[in-house]
């Protein structure tokens, strides 16, 4: 079982916009549908294969099967795969969208991804070495089993105020709670680090309310009968929140989960104890999450990601890093080992963990995230100190011992 991660959120929002046109239910991600795309996905880029044929001479179904759904009742499946070589510009967000253009410009693609019967659904997004080129694939699991209908959607702060979720608007760690509003029973969940959740819900009329350390609390109603139902979280408004002028500032934040905006000028933000929200603004910042699990956000111009704290303490959350304009800074009293300085390119390495004695900062490419490992393959493992968004050009320049 596996999360869907920012790319296949998105690959969902588009799906679900194109489903609602058309009266379509929308779909809800299910972790075992997710694992059997995402492994399929990674299966033809490693061998050069694109079909819907897979390891072993696997069917889709059988797939979907090996990572755990279980099909009862009156079920269905389906699936649709699709590749394209990557391009400009940096990002993988314009894969996705022309990905899912070319899926929905293919009539038997189409019919999947607006099939009213299917109810769940898998995306398993990739990027490798495929024959000649650096491919980015696709595949969608969509299936239908014996379960009750499911309350979907997700939270995102829309940034660009378009109302349609996009790469580093997603919220996590939200709790979803649905109170019966006859029997009083309550489901919950928390929204992934993508943002996005499900619940399956038995019919009836439901209190939805949507929570977390830092925000009002946001209460809606949702009336579930046979089909899926989508209800989103956006802009949530925060009960801890600070701003900056339009000048250079230095914000503190409280030992709670606060959010903070920068607003214009280069300044310099730590948002203390608490799982924050830092958003830069405008201008060259300094943002420091320190302890908890903080969602950093550096706006435009030439940024800085200061990670100082124990690892044990949270795991942080840079939305939009870019090579070319910002710059990680690591503390040595937190990653012991590595010189002050640039972090030598012996000390780097982009894969799912060390290949050698002399790695020390690890880069998941497919995943976005980045993990310490004190002694390279000495047996130690690694840990997980950060998260960005896959896909995003990382090198060993990048980061900077304090």
């Amino acid at each position: 079982m596996t999360q869907a991660n920012a790319y296949e959120q998105y690959m969902l929002e588009l799906i679900n916009i194109e489903r609602a046109k058309v009266g379509s239910q929308p779909l809800a991600f299910d972790g075992d549908l997710n694992e059997s795309a995402e492994n399929h996905s990674t299966w033809m880029i490693a061998t050069d294969t694109f079909s819907h044929t897979g390891v072993g001479g696997s069917s889709p179904g059988d797939r979907m099967k090996t990572a755990g759904y279980i099909f009862s009742g009156s079920w269905s499946w389906g699936e649709n795969i699709a590749w394209m070589s990557t391009r400009a510009p940096t990002g993988l967000q314009d894969e996705v969208l022309q990905l899912h253009t070319m899926l929905m410009n293919s009539s038997g693609h189409r019919a999947n991804i607006l099939n009213n019967n299917f109810r769940e659904i898998g995306v398993g997004f990739e990027v490798g070495q495929y024959q000649a080129y650096e491919g980015a694939f696709v595949t969608q699991n969509f299936a239908k089993t014996n379960t009750n209908p499911f309350l979907t959607g997700v939270a995102f702060d829309d940034r660009d105020d378009d109302l349609r979720y996009d790469m580093g608007e997603g919220l996590s760690n939200f709790t979803v709670s649905a109170k019966n509003n006859t029997t009083g029973a309550i489901t919950t969940t928390q929204t992934t680090l993508a943002g996005g959740y499900e619940l399956e819900l038995a019919a009836g009329n439901y209190t939805i309310s949507f929570s977390a350390p830092g925000f009002t609390t946001t209460t809606k109603q949702a009336s579930i009968s046979t089909k899926n139902v989508k209800l989103d979280l956006i802009d949530p408004v925060g009960s801890n929140t600070i701003n900056g002028t339009s000048g250079p500032d230095t914000l503190q934040g409280t030992t709670n989960s606060d959010i903070i905006f920068g607003n214009g000028g280069n300044d310099i933000i730590n948002g203390n104890a608490g799982n924050d929200r830092i958003d830069g603004g405008t201008g060259n910042d300094r943002i420091i999450g320190a302890n908890g699990s903080d969602t950093l956000t550096g706006g435009n111009g030439q940024d800085t990601f200061v990670l100082n704290t124990p690892i044990s303490g949270g795991v942080d959350r840079i939305s939009d890093f870019s090579s070319l304009d910002d710059v990680i800074h690591l503390a040595r009293s937190t990653f012991s080992g590595l010189s002050t300085g640039q972090l030598p390119i012996a000390a780097f390495h982009i894969g799912t963990g060390a290949h050698d004695n002399t790695d020390r900062i690890i880069y998941n490419s497919s995943t976005g995230a980045l993990l310490y490992d004190a002694d390279g393959l000495g047996g130690t493992g690694s840990q997980l100190f950060a998260q960005l968004s896959p896909g995003v050009i990382v090198t060993n320049t990048d980061f900077y011992i304090i």
